[in-house]
């Protein structure tokens, strides 16, 4: 009895740190290099209203991690995040999670790593990156680092409940 309480133990000590994983932060350059694979995609989990009047990266998808809940004034849940991903997504694509400074979208990213996507990843300084001495968001950042931007939307992108 007692071996197999110790093999029991061991085994969920070690599946324990096999799905804690943490998730990788990568430069805003990285991710544009990582995007030229196939089955890569870019997973902008800000609001549609950032998504659409901020920019947002040429090829991101917009899957809300988050939703502005008028009533309440405050940001609520999407309830049906995990479910939105894997509508959208395979297992074993890389998703590389974004939002304005990289807090949401490491959220994201986590919430994702455990729930079943293998190769996760998060853009550590976001779309509109860090603050200046001013205030301004004008460090890092996918913006700010030059690459393709725009506020068109690709109807195939914008998100849809």
């Amino acid at each position: 009895m007692r071996k197999i309480i110790i093999i029991l133990s061991l085994l969920m000590f070690f599946s324990f740190f096999s799905f804690s994983q943490d998730i990788e932060d990568i430069s805003s350059q990285k991710a544009f290099e990582l995007l030229e694979n196939p089955s890569t995609y870019l997973i902008d989990v800000r609001s549609a209203a950032e998504y659409i009047f901020v920019g947002h990266p040429e090829m991101a998808w917009n899957v809300p991690f988050l939703f502005w809940n008028e009533e309440e004034q405050k940001l609520i849940q999407n309830e049906n995040f995990l479910q939105d991903l894997k509508a959208r997504f395979k297992k074993d694509d890389v998703l590389i999670f974004i939002c304005r400074s990289g807090g949401r979208s490491l959220k994201a990213a986590k919430l994702a790593s455990e729930n079943m996507f293998n190769n996760v990843f998060n853009l550590k300084h976001g779309f509109e990156g860090d603050k200046d001495a001013q205030g301004y968001r004008k460090v890092n950042g996918w913006k700010n680092s030059l690459l393709p931007y725009t506020y068109k939307l690709k109807e195939e992108l914008v998100y849809k409940k």
